[in-house]
């Protein structure tokens, strides 16, 4: 099965409930975010203040932003089926691309 890759803003927050605000809302959708995530603001926080490396691998299972991309238990078991053991491949890949010489993986810098 061919599989396309998609790039885009993804948006990290440690934020809750941030669906309930509309100004926030209108900012995301100014900034063209396709993606918004929780789960990694700590690893990223953490990371930028001690200075350790950080990265993440994200696979977006669900647009919020709009009504039917929010997501529910049937389509959570359909993006699990269809994509997690890829995505883990993926993953893999990168490490190993990261641990041979990262040629072809470009860093953000911030200094």
């Amino acid at each position: 099965m061919d599989l396309d890759y998609w790039t885009g803003t993804v948006y990290t927050t440690s934020r809750r409930v941030w669906e309930h605000d509309e100004a926030f809302k209108s900012y995301l959708r100014k900034i063209r975010v396709m993606a918004i995530d929780m789960e990694t603001s700590a690893i990223f926080t953490g990371g930028f203040s001690n200075s350790i490396p950080s990265g993440a691998l994200l696979l977006v299972s669900d647009q919020p932003m709009i009504p039917e991309g929010v997501k529910t238990d049937e389509s959570d078991k359909k993006i699990t089926g269809d994509f997690v053991n890829k995505h883990i491949q993926i993953g893999i890949d990168s490490l190993n691309e990261l641990i041979n010489d990262g040629k072809s993986v470009r860093h953000m810098r911030f200094d």
